[in-house]
């Protein structure tokens, strides 16, 4: 709102690959990924800044980085480090950071609360991102039902800790929830097309497609045919044009680049990221000979085709019963972990047999998933699982929720980037010895709400 302040005064950062270093050793250095500079990510920031506080509290609001973050075992840690004061999570669900909080505020879900949006629209990941859709769609989120057992919505939770910072009638402007959806639906152009009162009542509208003359050009069709550009994006911005304002690409030459200038005047030096793509061996992989002796197998984790990141995993959802995605043994349903043929029977293991995957880092226990689609030598899972199982069972200390970061490593896809490289990682996989030992506590599988 421009009446309302918005700046954030706070100019220190950490970033997120480097959270737990951070507190663990008390610095670290990122580098910032900027939509609108191609220079801003050559120049790393530092925690701690001079003239800030070091981190005394984590308020951790949403979501999980348990599993979406590798080598997720080093976040425990941080959780647990002295000077980490109080911890305060904001979730849903039972899931990831939420078990080492002091104090959990339960949100509800998004039935439980009022909100419009757009399908689609990624806010500041993506502009127009709504173009993946046929058609852009605007819907209301109903309320279906009040808010289960202590849990509000994020709107209310904000409100009351505003309301002890003697800040609430800031941020509320007087309105709840439902007076917000109002007042965004007034302030777009939906109220010249449907009434409020249809909005709510139908739950959604078609936003039509633009007659011809109002149309976006058809992208990269001005710089193919070399006129000015004609495609009202956010991006580039005037001062980044190499030479005549809207001619060109934001690069230092106009042109595609197949070498990049900004590389060769910034990384000349990075063996890591050359400007010229060429082969450049894993550090963590088949050739690494002095790993691969102790660790045989490549393990991959790419996304899950059930669930994106943390969500739809666990929760008791139908989406545990999926047999490709989790497979239910003893009572718990275990994450997947494919393998050949070949390396199964060399292991002894059978087609939903209870196996360690470990390295280094950790073991997670998983269900074995014998298929010839994976090659021999590389084992396949995926990352992001919602549950987060550490316990110990006749002395040895595994993880049974399926959290696969704990093994990849930390170190960035090259210097001078905070990345991740979840896919370099060298592991070893044999039949679980403890699998008839291990007795899941009841719920334990099933995240549940944090109410």
């Amino acid at each position: 709102m421009p009446h309302i302040l918005t700046m954030n005064p706070v100019k220190q950062m950490v970033p997120k690959q480097q959270l737990p270093e951070a507190i663990i050793n008390g610095h670290a250095t990122g580098y910032l990924w900027d939509g609108m500079s191609q220079e801003a990510q050559f120049s790393p920031f530092t925690y701690p800044m001079e003239g800030y506080s070091p981190i005394h509290m984590i308020y951790r609001y949403g979501g999980s980085a348990f599993s979406t973050v590798t080598k997720s075992g080093r976040w425990v840690e941080a959780y647990r480090h002295e000077s980490i004061e109080f911890v305060v999570n904001q979730s849903v669900w039972m899931e990831g950071e939420a078990q080492f909080a002091d104090v959990i505020l339960p949100a509800c879900t998004s039935l439980e609360r009022w909100d419009i949006g757009e399908w689609s629209n990624p806010g500041g990941y993506l502009h127009h991102g709504f173009n993946s859709n046929n058609h852009r769609i605007v819907t209301m989120q109903h309320k279906c039902i009040e808010p289960l057992g202590e849990s509000k919505s994020d709107y209310q939770i904000f409100t009351e800790v505003l309301n002890q910072l003697g800040l609430g009638a800031v941020f509320t402007e007087g309105g709840s929830e439902l007076d917000w959806v109002k007042r965004v639906f007034d302030s777009s152009d939906l109220p010249g097309h449907i009434s409020w009162k249809e909005f709510c009542r139908k739950g959604y509208y078609v936003v039509p497609a633009e007659r011809e003359v109002l149309r976006e050009p058809v992208n990269m069709r001005w710089f193919a045919e070399g006129r000015h550009k004609d495609v009202p994006e956010p991006h580039p911005l005037p001062s980044q044009y190499a030479e005549e304002f809207g001619q060109g690409l934001q690069t230092p030459s106009g042109k595609i680049e197949f070498i990049p200038e900004l590389l060769k005047r910034h990384t000349a030096h990075n063996p890591e990221r050359p400007p010229l793509n060429r082969y450049i061996p894993s550090w963590e992989g088949r050739g690494t000979i002095e790993l691969v002796g102790k660790y045989p197998l490549q393990m991959i984790a790419t996304h899950s085709r059930y669930s994106f990141h943390t969500s739809s995993d666990g929760k008791n959802t139908a989406v545990n019963q999926v047999e490709d995605h989790r497979a239910l043994v003893n009572g718990h349903y275990y994450w997947l972990l494919r393998l050949s043929p070949v390396d199964a029977a060399e292991r002894g293991i059978k087609h939903r047999d209870l196996v360690k995957v470990f390295n280094d880092r950790a073991a997670v226990i998983c269900a074995a998933d014998v298929s010839a689609l994976v090659a021999e030598g590389v084992v396949k899972s995926y990352e992001s699982s919602a549950e987060f199982q550490l316990v110990e069972v006749n002395g040895e200390t595994v993880e049974v929720g399926g959290c696969m970061n704990m093994l990849t490593p930390d170190r960035p896809q090259s210097q001078g980037t905070s990345s991740m490289s979840p896919n370099s990682c060298l592991v070893q996989v044999e039949k679980w010895k403890n699998a008839a030992a291990f007795r899941p506590l009841l719920g334990a599988t099933q995240a549940s709400h944090a109410a």
